[in-house]
């Protein structure tokens, strides 16, 4: 059936031309307003180059436009990786060499593909081995039998989910000013990277390729099977340049395995790009904090420095003995003594007349005395500016009286002695005069201002002076006639008979066990006084100079309790580095230091530390320490985990490790043989007969630790 229309549709000339006539005047009306509109940018407009030209004569070289600067010549490479893992930081020349840009192109493979891929290569480097046993090479044999047990190590771990498999290239384009210039830059690069076994492959005639592959537009045009490799998971975290999981190799103390590519790392402290020489090791109890202390400390020894720590807890005497140290145990009724009085020479740096700067050596009698009057300020509960006065003038008139001046000769005795030295020999050296204690400070005082004053029984009839009456009372109570004056006033002495400088001098490791006063009303105290003795006789010494120095501070956090402590350890880790010396605080807890700010500063000196696990804290105090130690969420949640919750946990030791501006995640580990000496875990000593035992007379025993 069919219909017909009553009409027909007719466009008209007229009609149709009048149309057209509006929309070219439409068009051209567009047309002028696009002249006034302000063009957008597009991203490809602010990243796209003003040309590029790959000459059709020349394989191997391409040259980009750079408008009137000229042209830079460029070269596409592709990195092709060895039979090794990649490693943190083998890429660094690469990514450090100038105007380069690297390109790694990464796609997840399945669990499944992975399997396959890895059983074909370890049958075909089993295959390898076998063929190059038979042909004799040995070497190309060990390379084959390395790389089947890594293809093996790689296949048990991802088939049993520890691990993940990838397909990945990585493409290079390096840009130089001339030709020459981009041939060396070239030869420098693989010169580095084939030492470890990787090596950088020309891409000759698929230059346009490689440097469209390398643009930020994220187009691979590199997709031939020869172009990719495979990756786990500690090469593709190494192949970031973003992140740095290993500590550069300067030599030090081997510390701990690097939980990302399994390699010792080690930490060393005097590290020549290092701006501070102080040091940090922080962990909650349990955490390997003393255990880790005592391992970094004993190497230490062996490494040739000498070591001055303040052990709290009494741990470090077994390890401390066994490297040919002295103990030196701070206890009420015994020997020992430590004179805050003491003072020594130090070498300081002095400018001549002519613009010249010499080092020099004085007795800083200018700087004892502000020492002497803080520390009378701790005795006394505070100083008001009259009884301050009253020590300050009997300080000076004990100097004046002892004849010390500035000149290092009047601290000595005029003729020579004969000294024993530790090994055995004879040395001749001037004698010191006896050393201003405690004593001669308050007979100066009552000389000053007592009538009648009895130096015998410290008896005087009145007071010339009614300022000097508390303090009187207070100070007499710390002279050696009393339980806690025998600690503190008398010659420095370190209960075996011998002299303090003998001992400073010969002694790899001197170790204060301030256990036994611990609770005491002088723990404090005591603790201000070793620590002074350790920077006036130990790091300022002259005679040590040539020696790497450390004075380790255990338990630091309680120098806050020390009204000045933190002040005093903030000045020692700014000044120790010019006496080649360097603090180590040691502590359990960060947050005595980040609510003083002297003891920010101390933390934030420090350019060498070791942060294990802090325990649970709340997220202002991670706030906290990310902003002022810069760490990562990753870092965070290693360092701030949860105590171990079976005892299949094995991360006791665990922690972040860092030197300088490079980190790394570390477990730290030692030989069983150190390990005796070092362990504080209860179960493992008694697992291994080590705990102390007590004799039939009443005295401890070592255990089953022969030292």
């Amino acid at each position: 059936m069919k219909f017909k229309l009553p009409f027909k549709f007719k466009w008209s000339t007229k009609k149709k031309n009048e149309q057209q006539d509006t929309q070219e005047q439409d068009k051209k009306i567009d047309n002028a307003d696009e002249r006034f509109d302000v063009k957008k940018s597009s991203f490809f407009d602010l990243i796209r180059l003003n040309g590029h030209e790959i000459p059709a004569n020349i394989r191997d070289i391409g040259y980009q436009s750079e408008g009137s600067v000229g042209e830079y010549p460029f070269r596409s490479f592709l990195l092709e990786f060895g039979p090794t893992n990649l490693t943190t930081g083998s890429l660094d020349t690469l990514y450090r060499a100038g105007a380069v840009n690297v390109t790694f192109y990464i796609t997840k493979l399945t669990k499944s593909q992975a399997v396959r891929i890895y059983k074909s290569a370890a049958t075909d480097e089993g295959a390898r081995l076998v063929n190059m046993l038979k042909s004799g090479n040995d070497l190309e044999a060990a390379d084959a039998e390395k790389s089947m047990q890594q293809a093996r190590r790689l296949l048990e771990e991802i088939s049993d989910g520890y691990n993940d498999g990838f397909l990945g290239s990585c493409v290079a384009t390096v840009y130089a000013p001339d030709e020459k210039t981009l041939d060396n830059i070239g030869m420098i690069i693989q010169d580095d990277l084939i030492g470890m076994d990787h090596n950088l492959r020309v891409l000759y005639d698929r230059q346009r390729d490689g440097w469209l592959s390398t643009l930020p537009t994220g187009n691979n045009r590199l997709n031939e099977r020869g172009d990719r490799r495979f990756f786990d998971r500690s090469a593709l975290v190494a192949a970031s340049p973003f992140y740095s999981s290993k500590i550069p190799f300067t030599g030090g103390v081997p510390l701990g395995v690097n939980k990302h590519v399994y390699t010792m790392e080690f930490l060393n402290v005097f590290a020549p790009y290092l701006d501070s020489y102080t040091s940090l090791i922080v962990g909650a109890s349990g955490s390997g904090k003393s255990f880790s202390s005592k391992h970094i400390t004993a190497t230490q020894v062996l490494l040739g420095y000498r070591i001055f720590s303040i052990d709290p807890d009494g741990e470090n005497g077994p390890i401390c003995r066994l490297m040919g140290g002295r103990e030196v145990e701070i206890r009420e009724g015994s020997t020992v003594c430590i004179n805050v009085c003491a003072i020594t020479e130090e070498e300081v740096e002095i400018t001549l007349a002519n613009g010249r700067r010499v080092n020099k050596v004085i007795v800083p009698i200018g700087s004892k005395i502000g020492q002497l009057l803080k520390f009378y300020d701790k005795l006394a509960g505070g100083l008001s500016s009259e009884e301050k006065s009253i020590v300050k003038k009997a300080i000076v008139d004990v100097f004046s009286d002892f004849g010390i001046t500035e000149n290092p000769e009047t601290l000595y005795e005029d003729e020579k002695m004969a000294f024993k030295l530790e090994s055995g020999g004879i040395d001749y050296r001037k004698k010191r005069k006896q050393e201003i204690t405690l004593k001669d400070i308050y007979k100066r005082i009552m000389r000053n201002c007592t009538i009648n004053p009895n130096y015998e029984l410290l008896t005087y009839e009145a007071l010339s002076d009614e300022f000097a009456n508390r303090l009187l009372k207070v100070l007499r109570g710390f002279l050696n006639d009393y339980p806690d004056g025998k600690l503190l006033d008398g010659q420095n002495n370190f209960g075996d008979g011998k002299p303090v400088d003998n001992m400073l001098d010969e002694v790899c490791w001197i170790n204060f066990n301030i256990k036994p006063i611990e609770g005491s009303d002088i723990y404090d105290l005591m603790n201000y006084v070793i620590t002074t003795l350790g920077w006036e006789y130990f790091i300022k010494r002259p005679s040590l100079r040539k020696h790497r120095k450390r004075l380790k501070l255990e338990e630091a956090w309680r120098q806050k309790r020390i009204p000045g402590g933190m002040e005093f350890v903030e000045d020692m880790g700014r000044r120790s580095r010019k006496y080649n010396a360097g603090i180590d605080i040691i502590t359990q807890d960060l947050m005595p230091f980040l609510d003083d700010p002297n003891g920010i500063a101390v933390v934030k000196n420090a350019t060498s530390a070791l942060f294990l696990r802090l325990g649970q804290i709340s997220s202002e105090e991670k706030h906290t320490l990310k902003s002022i130690f810069n760490f990562s969420e990753g870092e965070l949640d290693i360092i701030c985990r949860r105590p171990p919750e079976s005892s299949k946990d094995d991360s006791k030791g665990e922690g972040i490790l860092r030197v300088g501006g490079s980190s790394a995640y570390i477990k730290v580990t030692v030989s069983d043989e150190m390990r005796k000496f070092i362990d504080t875990d209860p179960d493992y000593l008694q697992k291994h007969g080590l705990l102390p035992d007590m004799d039939i007379d009443g005295n401890l025993d070592s255990g089953g630790v022969e030292i």
